[in-house]
């Protein structure tokens, strides 16, 4: 399925700045080509039948508010492929459905811009069913001399064109699909027209290596036409062997833009920016690296963690050792604290130990205060004084 808004060449039949005579006066004129004589051929959301004369009236009066310079109308071509056409034993029922179920998509798919979405009942839009195709001087075809220009396509050509006027209805809002993703994200219009078809009719899009083939032989005559001729057996070759994937065809379009821009100018170098596309690379590279980057981490972790065990050997036996009591300054009498047991050291050492991996690990200094502090005596009612409080007691006097 192939859908597109067409270009607009300025003074061609496509051309959207002005009326839209002409436009609709070609897609009449390939109607009667196609022996179809009535000129009733359009048709809209709700109606069938529409004469080519209502058309031209309504697409032409609906310009109110354009600015200058601006389109007033686009042009659409909805153009199944031939295995979708037999899916749909080519019928014009399902093709009309299909095309209003587009335009339904066409309209939601602008930004609200915090205005209410738009159906396609607020278009103003006309299209036909055509059911034959002429090649053109562009067609690959006939520039490399196998078919003539105006010459009638093989097989199954039916497509749908559509003209949509560039306002809404009611002429209050600009609708230009080409205007950036930011107000029409053509990307998201195509995929869910692609799923609709899928769903709606039951189809599932399979590519059989003839149509890659024919995709292949395409791109080769373009790079041919380019200056760039490739060996089209190598390259039929190099296609199977990968089973035309992804990564072909972006290799493919990687040489194609190399040509244009002139960084490829040699078919060698053609062959190996394809090669270095469809290379396969060394996945999880960089988890492999960083695995070997934590092994490397891992085994001074091991060694840590045996010297804290020696650490941890080294506290205890200094808390199993006696501790020698230092001769005090002062005639005071000190009270001995009470001594930890064995079961109580170990466990504050353990939880010593055990804070250093957290954080760097603090002097207890709880024994020494203990052991440096003064109490009462007792049956005086008098205050022992430490030396601080004799030196601020004999200061005072002097003054």
């Amino acid at each position: 399925m192939v859908i597109r808004v067409l270009p607009a060449s300025k003074g061609g039949i496509y051309s959207n700045a002005g009326s839209s005579h002409f436009l609709v006066n070609y897609l009449e004129h390939e109607a009667r080509e196609e022996k179809q004589p009535e000129r009733a051929i359009f048709f809209d959301q709700q109606r069938e039948g529409i004469r080519a004369e209502e058309v031209q009236e309504r697409i032409d009066a609906n310009v109110k508010g354009v600015q200058k310079g601006k389109p007033l109308f686009h042009s659409l071509v909805i153009s199944p492929s031939q295995d979708e056409l037999r899916h749909l034993n080519d019928d014009p029922d399902k093709l009309k459905a299909y095309t209003r179920q587009v335009m339904e998509n066409y309209a939601a798919n602008f930004a609200p811009k915090r205005r209410e979405s738009l159906t396609s009942d607020n278009l103003v839009w006309y299209a036909t069913i055509h059911r034959s195709r002429h090649y053109s001087g562009l067609d690959d075809a006939v520039q490399t001399g196998q078919a003539q220009s105006r010459q009638r396509k093989e097989g199954e050509q039916t497509h749908i064109h559509v003209i949509v006027s560039a306002r809404d209805r009611t002429m209050s809002r600009s609708l230009h699909p080409d205007a950036g993703s930011s107000q029409f994200n053509y990307k998201a219009w195509l995929q869910k027209n692609h799923r609709d078809f899928e769903q709606t009719f039951g189809y599932k899009t399979t590519v059989t290596e003839k149509q890659h083939q024919e995709r292949l032989e395409k791109q080769i005559a373009r790079l041919d036409r380019a200056g760039l001729s490739l060996d089209r057996e190598r390259m039929m070759s190099i296609g199977q062997h990968h089973a035309y994937s992804t990564d072909f065809w972006k290799g493919m379009s990687q040489v194609e833009r190399g040509v244009k821009q002139g960084s490829i100018f040699t078919a060698n170098q053609a062959y190996e920016r394809l090669s270095a596309a469809t290379e396969p690379k060394p996945k999880n590279a960089r988890h492999q690296a960083g695995d070997r980057q934590v092994t490397q981490s891992y085994i001074p972790t091991i060694s840590t963690q045996s010297e804290r065990i020696t650490n941890h050997q080294y506290v205890m036996s200094k808390l199993d050792a006696p501790v020698e009591e230092k001769p005090r300054r002062d005639n005071t009498a000190s009270i001995e604290p009470k001594p930890l047991t064995s079961k109580a050291a170990k466990s504050e050492a353990t939880k010593s130990i055990n804070k250093q991996d957290v954080k760097p690990s603090r002097t207890d200094l709880s024994p020494l205060i203990s052991a440096l502090r003064f109490e009462s005596v007792p049956e005086t009612g008098e205050q022992a004084r430490t030396q601080d409080d004799d030196y601020r007691r004999r200061l005072k006097r002097r003054r």
